[in-house]
């Protein structure tokens, strides 16, 4: 393949893999760690038939970018008029906020465990990690940033290595990953909250409204629309098969020794520092530098796509492309956003438990934003002859179901 052929290709594949690389991001990590050790492999299931339903959602969205060229806040605006449009936003805001905020905790924990095997620094490393991030996104075009995002997320190789070293029965991985466990799915409350947080770290609401607007930004043409399902299916199934990675080297480790993370035993701020007594300091290295991987592609996604939701309701939407002085508007959200992080950390909050539940937050609060995704879609006015076909229609509805569902079963 020529080098010219190459760059193409990477360039048709990269919003999947930025995207399925966003989706693993530290407060996702944390709540596959936290399924592992509570459940062992037997919530593997989920992330199989996620897959389906994730290339549908998040293919929908991305049609949709295409063929309008608007956010999803400003289409939500014009169609369903500004306060279910406000109302959307502010779920957006709370959940990107948190996990914001989480995910930089994460983040500079496994930098301090990485560099010194202690947790001890991690709150004083948050600062300088807002500064980098406030840096690159500012500083930095898009092109630039899209391209670190792609190549860093080969970091999560790490994981399929740590699975290597933990040695987990393979017998008891393939039971859980193609046996789903209904059982305890509608019977174990605690099973249902763990299957919520995993369902909304999948099908997460800001991977939605950056998703969309990834494909303005990338300038797609119409007639990329037929290659579209297979770029973004690449990234989805890479991402979605190094969350069972995760999940099987936690369950390999963490719930063979009877170790729930969240539990106040254990009240460790990464998964990396349970797991080194237990696998080895080289397998908890491995966990950290997934950690980091995907804290430094995952929360400036999450900054840009609250900022991308806000300025589409305001006369200064901003892009990535622009200069900061044409969109101060959007790069201020950013920096607001990328500060919760900060804050999180002088009020010492609980990393662990705040990636977790923020998880859960999203998995509540998704299928709203899902249902609108998929009115809009099927709307002959706004897509023409796009409109969602059968595959995006049946899994996109089935991920408002299933979700929902998880939801329920919580407080039932």
């Amino acid at each position: 393949m020529s080098h010219k052929k190459l760059d193409k290709y990477i360039s048709n594949i990269r919003p999947g893999v930025i995207t399925g690389a966003a989706d693993n991001d530290p407060a996702g990590i944390s709540t596959y760690s936290i399924a592992g050790s509570q459940f062992g492999f037997s919530q593997n299931w989920i992330m199989l038939i996620s897959i389906p339903m994730l290339i549908a959602v998040q293919g929908t969205v991305a049609r949709i970018g295409v063929i309008t060229k608007k956010g999803l806040s400003e289409i939500i605006h014009n169609q369903y008029g500004q306060i279910v449009a406000i109302a959307i936003l502010l779920i957006l805001v709370i959940c990107n906020i948190f996990t914001i905020g989480a995910d930089m905790l994460a983040t500079s924990a496994s930098i301090n465990m990485l560099f010194t095997g202690t947790t001890n620094y991690t709150y004083i490393i948050v600062i300088p990690l807002f500064l980098f991030f406030v840096y690159i996104i500012i500083f930095k075009d898009y092109q630039k940033i899209a391209k670190y995002m792609f190549w860093g997320s080969l970091a999560f190789l790490s994981y399929f290595i740590t699975v290597i070293i933990v040695h987990p029965n393979l017998l008891s991985i393939m039971k859980g990953t193609f046996i789903p466990d209904i059982k305890s799915f509608f019977y174990n409350k605690t099973y249902a909250l763990t299957a919520t947080g995993i369902l909304g770290t999948t099908i997460s609401p800001y991977l939605l409204f950056w998703q969309q607007e990834e494909e303005i930004e990338e300038k797609r043409p119409f007639n990329f629309l037929r290659k579209e399902r297979k770029s973004l299916a690449f990234g989805f199934i890479f991402s979605q098969i190094i969350t069972i990675f995760i999940m099987t080297a936690a369950g390999a480790t963490l719930y063979k020794e009877h170790i729930n993370i969240l539990s106040s035993k254990y009240p460790a701020i990464t998964t990396a520092s349970v797991l080194q007594p237990l696998a080895g300091k080289f397998a908890s290295q491995l966990f950290s530098i997934g950690i980091i991987s995907a804290g430094l592609i995952a929360i400036p996604v999450l900054a840009i796509s609250t900022s991308y939701a806000f300025t589409e309701l305001t006369k200064h939407r901003g892009f990535l492309s622009a200069k900061f002085k044409d969109t101060k508007l959007f790069y201020y959200i950013i920096i607001v956003s990328l500060f919760s992080g900060i804050i999180f950390s002088v009020f010492k909050v609980s990393p662990i438990g705040a990636l977790y539940y923020s998880q859960v937050l999203d998995g509540i609060l998704a299928p709203i934003i899902v249902i609108f995704i998929i009115l809009i879609a099927n709307n002959t006015h706004i897509m023409g002859k796009n409109k969602n076909n059968l595959f995006d229609n049946i899994f996109s509805i089935l991920s408002v179901i299933i979700m929902i569902g998880a939801s329920l079963l919580i407080f039932l």
